[in-house]
């Protein structure tokens, strides 16, 4: 890497400690920069959005099958408008499932209105908090169309999502395993998570296991695993069953798993019979490792920003003698100034960890790829021209940093999603 690189990076880095990089905005996919609104204005041009996941579990009875659906409404994608008592929300969420896929055929519908009031403005802007909500269904095992709408009264503005989903006949076959649901124990509103944020404490796995032949003893076997993550979870328990449907809570330790995103598994087998499901998790980086294998893999990434020389000397002594010379590397860094230091060090592996989720190649982790160096380097592009497959040219990418005056240009020469820098310009 260039001195001029390095020293730009830095530059770049220390910037954002007092608040020059304040504004920038990442994407999910590097689109174009967001352009930003008067508060007075804030999301009153666009349709308010949520998220939304069903589960699916077993009942008692063969002719049903149970489900809950989850809607989460970020604060910061609904209106909120002054009021005496602070701030106030006004949205209504409906549920409609249908049996056809022309969506003629409503055999559930359900009408949910929702208020919020918050005392400050800045929590109206919030990106953490969600308002969330929770219905339950009994269907007979099948497909289901189903249709969310979400309308803010403060707005007029509707918008709406439709999915596909199939209730399960669980009691249909000789084993199965519902959806399985992550849960933080400390966590009061009992609402399952997919990122965890304090790896102090543990979380569980809850799900439901049906058979038709019981009791029985079956294994069972959990693993969290992720390409990005030097650690991982892989144990198998040997189980008793005394049901046919039975509810399992499995405590899980993240205090093992270093930062990444996860696929967690679980596997029941009993006999020849076997099935599992899976979902994602998350883990977020704490202020500073807490495992060596965690040091390990913030280590690496420094290869764009320091010499292989440095990186070795971070690699020797006890794991308490590393983390406290990785911190000083930090600190040196921010010219001894600490707050300055934790937020060089967050912002570099937010970056990191972007890269890692979404601009993996071939098979390197995504911090390894040339997107991925870039986008550590520089930040989020201002603007991403993405161009497809064409008769002649393969797909590639041209990322603009408008401030710096520079842009790159990417190729995916074998269409496999390994885009690799083939130019470098600088612009006017």
């Amino acid at each position: 890497m260039k001195n001029k690189e390095k020293h730009m990076t830095f530059r770049t880095l220390a910037g954002l400690a007092i608040g020059l990089f304040g504004a920038a905005v990442m994407i999910s996919g590097c689109g174009p920069a967001m352009h930003s609104f008067a508060p007075d204005v804030k999301n009153t041009l666009f349709a308010p959005r949520f998220g939304f996941f069903i589960i699916n579990y077993p009942t008692e009875h063969s002719d049903s099958s149970a489900g809950v659906l989850y809607a989460r409404v970020r604060y910061d994608d609904v209106v909120f408008i002054q009021t005496d008592s602070g701030y106030s929300a006004h949205y209504q969420f409906s549920v409609n499932v249908f049996s056809d896929k022309e969506l003629t055929n409503v055999i559930y519908s359900r009408i949910i209105d929702r208020k919020l009031t918050v005392p400050t403005y800045a929590m109206t802007n919030s990106t953490t908090a969600y308002d969330t909500v929770e219905d339950k269904l009994t269907l007979k095992p099948g497909k289901y169309f189903v249709v969310l709408k979400l309308y803010d009264y403060n707005t007029d503005h509707t918008s709406s999502r439709e999915v596909e989903h199939t209730f399960r006949n669980f009691l249909g076959d000789p084993l199965t395993i519902s959806d399985v649901l992550l849960y933080d124990e400390k966590d009061t509103t009992g609402l399952p998570i997919d990122v965890v944020k304090n790896r102090e404490d543990s979380i569980d796995a809850r799900f439901f296991v049906s058979m038709k032949d019981y009791p029985a003893s079956f294994s069972m076997h959990i693993l969290a695993k992720s390409i990005g993550s030097p650690t991982y979870i892989d144990t198998t328990l040997q189980l008793t069953q005394d049901k046919q449907v039975q509810r399992y809570r499995i405590p899980i330790q993240t205090v093992v798993l270093a930062p990444a995103t996860y696929q967690f598994k679980v596997t029941v087998k009993k006999g020849d019979a076997e099935t599992s499901s899976e979902t994602t998790l998350q883990i977020l980086r704490s202020n500073m490792p807490l495992t060596s294998a965690e040091l390990d893999q913030e280590l690496e990434p420094l290869i764009y920003i320091t010499t292989a020389t440095v990186i070795d000397s971070l690699k020797t002594g006890t794991f308490a003698e590393r983390r406290a010379r990785f911190l000083d590397f930090w600190l040196n860094r921010a010219n001894g100034r600490k707050e300055q230091a934790n937020a060089m060090r967050a912002e570099f592996y937010k970056r990191v960890d972007f890269a890692n989720t979404h601009l993996a190649g071939g098979f390197r982790h995504g911090w390894q790829s040339d997107r991925g160096r870039i986008y550590i380097l520089y930040g989020a592009p201002d603007q991403v021209e993405t161009h497809d497959q064409g008769f002649t040219t393969p797909p590639y990418q041209v990322w603009y940093y408008y401030n710096l005056k520079l842009e790159f240009v990417f190729l995916d020469e074998f269409g496999t999603g390994n885009y690799r820098l083939i130019q470098e310009n600088q612009i006017d």
